[in-house]
């Protein structure tokens, strides 16, 4: 894929733990809610956005429509001091669907014969009435062409992915290895990825 040299700078964040993030089970468009650990992070990284306010003047916030999103999305508008009602809920950031086998643990499904051995292959694989990385770049390339001004997102890791690899220029193949940390910031400007603890450390 080529770099997106013309975006403006966009923070990612990918909401907290929940349950079943910690049990490992696929949560796609299943609907969950960040436990307490998950909630500690989401008010750790928003106390850590809150110390970059100057940086993040003039940027839209949009997030997920899913609940674990908006909740990490709510901590972190407490903290900059910007109203709810100014996010924008975006569904094109929505996490992928895993078709069937959401509710299901990550580990069967690895071991699955019909999930690809191959990493080319995972970007490309749709489960049955779910969506593949290949239908999340999609979306996610559809949302980046309305930006006008930098932005903060909330969203999802499969769906973090298909952007931060989007947006890099990544091949398919490393796209679906890429790290989505919970509790961390990521910026994305002059097609370089950077993640960074809740102490603004390189994560």
């Amino acid at each position: 894929m080529p770099l997106n040299k013309n975006l403006p700078v966009i923070y990612f964040i990918r909401h907290g733990e929940t349950d079943w993030n910690r049990m490992g089970l696929v949560q796609g468009s299943i609907e969950t809610d960040l436990n307490a650990h998950g909630e500690q992070q989401a008010q750790d990284v928003a106390r850590a956005l809150s110390e970059k306010r100057q940086e993040l003047v003039g940027f839209q916030y949009v997030c997920s429509p899913q609940r674990r999103a908006q909740q990490t999305m709510g901590y972190i508008t407490t903290a900059l001091g910007v109203s709810m009602d100014s996010v924008k809920t975006e569904p094109r950031v929505r996490e992928l669907g895993f078709g069937i086998w959401e509710g299901k643990p990550f580990w069967e499904l690895k071991d699955s014969p019909v999930y690809p051995a191959d990493a080319e292959g995972k970007y490309f694989w749709r489960p049955e009435g779910g969506e593949s990385y290949e239908d999340g770049v999609a979306r996610v390339d559809d949302w980046l062409s309305t930006l006008t001004s930098p932005v903060l997102v909330v969203a999802h890791g499969a769906v973090g992915r298909c952007l931060m690899g989007y947006v890099v220029g990544m091949k398919p193949a490393d796209i679906v290895g890429l790290r989505t940390p919970q509790g961390c910031y990521c910026r994305l400007q002059n097609g370089q990825i950077d993640w960074f603890d809740a102490n603004h450390n390189a994560a």
